[in-house]
């Protein structure tokens, strides 16, 4: 039985149909509650109150008015025809004891009798007569309107409450923009395996475009399931779900089936509080034939909304039909919802052959486009991520109001890289969509992209909040603990997405470089191991390289890229395999060795180039002076990234300037990267070190012991950077030009004694070793 027993009507109880008179039935119940204090038919349990409701009549209420009790009594009648039959009816026979209670109200407080006589000759002509008949007379109605005194107040108020109730219960909303919704997966009773896994994702497409609604992520029920010791994969059944939902305290399970009839479809929808059992809302529709099932589903979904408590005005702005919003094709709607739960799970390659399939089946599918783009880029696959986020963009119409938003900002992240662009459309998603986890985590991520910490924070941290199962706001949070020196911190929110029982190659990446800043080799160690032991995993080659670059062995940085590249390479991860390479370019010419530097250049060639690798070959050329190639290729990247916000103000004011300096142009190089200091944290410390190369050469020593000290104050921009130790031997030259012997002699040792294991024949350490012992 759904529903609160005490309250229903005996139709209702016997599962007969019900109408508007049964809910005047309800109404006269809670009338009843108010007046005598109990309710009219309760019983030691549910079967014994429903007995009362069928059988027995309620007592009477001795202390109410008869016109009061016959209200009650009528609402209250088992046979509905014997009811009020319309609210209407109800309401003016109320309507009418309220004005006689007034009347009466008003006759008692006339001071006298003659008063009071003349207030009933004016207000009652036409029974003025018979009230002022004898006094005797007279007086006996004022003994009756004073018995009616002690009723008359409170009856007043009851009334009131009453009507408030009958029209909250009857039009307050089932749900507020606080409760979060759980889908249960469907029930599907057809036969046809294609409605498996699809009628919930298409549903979960439309309530998610509702403002109002907040729906519970996947993420936190795979995590919820795993609470509960059950498989992550385990089918949401309505038990299932009710037990998540009291779990983690959600107000309202919506579940849906499907079943065939004929040759048609009935759809069933309903959504039913989580905590008591008691149904908020139902909706039922059928489809004529399998093509018409997503638009019924979608109608049916659009009066839910309603039934759930969103406004109008609402529901309006935000309906786009399912087949606009997804496709009209079933199976690619199948494979789409294949390709989502595989993403989910990290299964990207997985994913993406579902994805291909879906978009097969339909190619203006742009929400298959837009979950593409992302395994895509989760799978270190950018350039195909770019186009996929494209073809999204240009279908952009074709979808709901929030995916409009999340494929806009998709598009400027990913494939123009106008970052500032991608915040803009994300701080309106955010507004528009304020309980949004995925629209925070993702404005966390483009402000933590261009160093804007604060306003990241509060981003990733609120994401957190809203879905704590979604791994990229702690990734992007340990991150920026890192990048200001809070190692704890970091760790800690590290520690916290473990918790989640969510691994990531960033955060142990992040943990590495914080074991590498503490010299804890035993940290690092376990953090490469546990790398090691993901299939086709290559990142902790990559970080160990850029722990002997630090320390000034490029021959063992060098081993660790290749076996890197290889496995990228390995996984056709192309792109990839072109950043590592391109990084032994970029660590050959810092450490001096240009020659090397431009045989990893050569390799780079056939290798597909992204904004990062295009960074370090253009470093490394400018670096080694080859300005002419150097040129050439920032040009390349000027046109391949016309409004791409990293390349054209992280990446290549550094280029731009190294290129100055070289053509000795010092004073135009510093003008460069003063240009572009709102990004030097996110610069990988060249802007700061080029500026204090620039510095010293023009003879200014404590403006370029200013740049080196800065680079030595921030160790989390870039934890394991060969400037690192580079910036104390630049601190040691500086103080040197300002005659500082003792805390020059200090900085050169610090700088070698990080170098005591470094290559012999790298050319700074030589000149270094010469300058030192001079």
């Amino acid at each position: 039985v759904m529903g609160t027993a005490s309250y229903m009507s005996p139709e209702q109880a016997r599962g007969q149909k019900i109408d508007a008179r049964t809910d005047l039935f309800s109404l006269g119940v809670v009338l009843y509650e108010m007046l005598a204090g109990t309710r009219p038919f309760d019983g030691v349990n549910m079967i014994d109150v429903m007995a009362g409701i069928l059988d027995r009549e309620p007592k009477s209420l001795p202390e109410a008015p008869p016109e009061l009790q016959r209200i009650v009594s009528k609402s209250l009648q088992k046979d509905r025809e014997q009811r009020y039959q319309s609210a209407k009816d109800l309401q003016l026979d109320l309507q009418a004891l309220k004005d006689q209670l007034s009347f009466e109200a008003q006759l008692e407080r006339a001071p006298h009798l003659s008063d009071k006589l003349q207030f009933v000759a004016a207000a009652q002509p036409e029974v003025a007569g018979d009230i002022t008949a004898p006094v005797a007379t007279a007086h006996d109605k004022l003994k009756f309107v004073g018995r009616l005194r002690r009723f008359a107040l409170p009856l007043i108020v009851a009334l009131a409450l009453a009507a408030a109730a009958f029209f909250y219960f009857k039009h307050a909303p089932a749900l507020t923009d606080k409760d979060t919704i759980l889908l249960a997966d469907f029930t599907n009773t057809t036969g046809d395996s294609v409605f498996d896994g699809t009628l919930k994702q298409a549903l979960a497409v439309h309530l998610g475009q509702s403002p109002f609604l907040n729906l519970f992520a996947d993420e936190r029920v795979r995590e919820t399931l795993r609470l509960m010791n059950k498989s992550p994969d385990e089918r949401v059944t309505p038990t299932v779900g009710r037990e998540i939902c009291q779990r983690q305290g959600l107000k309202a399970l919506l579940t849906g089936t499907i079943a065939s009839l004929g040759r048609n479809y009935v759809l069933h929808l309903e959504a039913v509080n989580a905590q008591t059992g008691d149904v908020l809302a139902r909706e039922q529709a059928e489809a004529e034939g399998k093509e018409q099932v997503l638009r019924s589903l979608g109608e049916a979904a659009t009066r839910l909304r309603e039934k759930l408590g969103e406004s109008l005005s609402s529901i309006q702005k935000f309906d786009a039909s399912l087949e606009q919003a997804t496709t009209s094709s079933l199976d690619a709607l199948k494979a789409f919802s294949l390709g989502g739960e595989q993403d989910a799970k990290g299964n990207h390659f997985e994913a993406i052959a579902s994805l291909k399939r879906a978009i097969a089946l339909d190619s203006n599918f742009a929400l298959a486009y837009t979950v593409l783009a992302s395994a895509y880029f989760n799978s270190s696959q950018p350039g195909l991520a770019a186009e996929a986020a494209q073809k999204a963009f240009e279908l952009r119409e074709r979808v709901s109001e929030r995916e409009k938003f999340n494929i806009t900002a998709y598009y400027y992240s990913r494939t123009t890289g106008e970052l500032h662009k991608a915040i803009e459309a994300i701080e309106l998603w955010k507004q528009t969509y304020p309980n949004d986890g995925a629209a925070r985590g993702y404005l966390g991520g483009r402000y933590t992209q261009i160093g804007q910490y604060e306003k990241a924070t509060e981003e990733l941290r609120e994401a957190i909040r809203l879905n704590p199962n979604a791994i990229f706001p702690y990734e992007n949070l340990s991150t920026i603990f890192l990048r200001l020196n809070h190692f704890e911190e970091a760790k800690a929110i590290g520690e916290q997405s473990f918790a989640q029982k969510l691994n990531s190659v960033v955060i142990h990446g992040n943990f590495y470089n914080i074991a590498f800043i503490h010299r804890d080799a035993a940290a690092m160690q376990q953090h490469v191991d546990w790398a090691n032991r993901q299939p086709g995993e290559y990142a902790h080659l990559t970080w160990q390289a850029g722990a002997a670059a630090f320390a000034g062995q490029w021959q063992q940085a060098r081993e660790f890229n290749n076996r890197a590249a290889e496995l990228a390479g390995q996984r056709n991860l192309q792109e990839v395999a072109g950043e590592i390479v391109s990084s032994n370019a970029e660590f050959a010419a810092v450490l001096g060795h240009c020659q090397q530097s431009r045989a990893e250049l050569v390799r780079t060639a056939t290798l597909p180039r992204t904004p990062l690798s295009y960074f370090r070959a253009g470093i490394a050329l400018a670096l080694c002076g080859a300005t002419a190639q150097a040129q050439s290729l920032t040009d390349e990247a000027v046109k391949r990234y016309p409004k791409h916000t990293l390349v054209n103000e992280v990446y290549l004011p550094p280029i731009r300037a190294a290129l100055e300096l070289q053509r000795g142009n010092r004073t135009q190089a510093i003008q460069i990267l003063q240009a572009a200091r709102r990004y030097e944290s996110v610069s990988f410390f060249y802007q700061n070190y080029l500026r204090g190369q620039a510095w010293l050469g023009e003879g200014k020593g404590a403006e370029a012991a200013a740049e080196f000290q800065t680079i030595l104050a921030h160790r989390g921009w870039s934890p394991a950077s060969p400037l690192y130790p580079l910036a104390h031997l630049g601190l040691a030259r500086a103080l040197l030009m300002q005659g500082d012997t003792a805390k020059a002699k200090q900085s050169y040792e610090t700088f070698l004694q990080l170098w005591k294991d470094a290559d012999a024949d790298l050319p700074i350490l030589i000149e270094a070793k010469k300058e030192y012992e001079k």
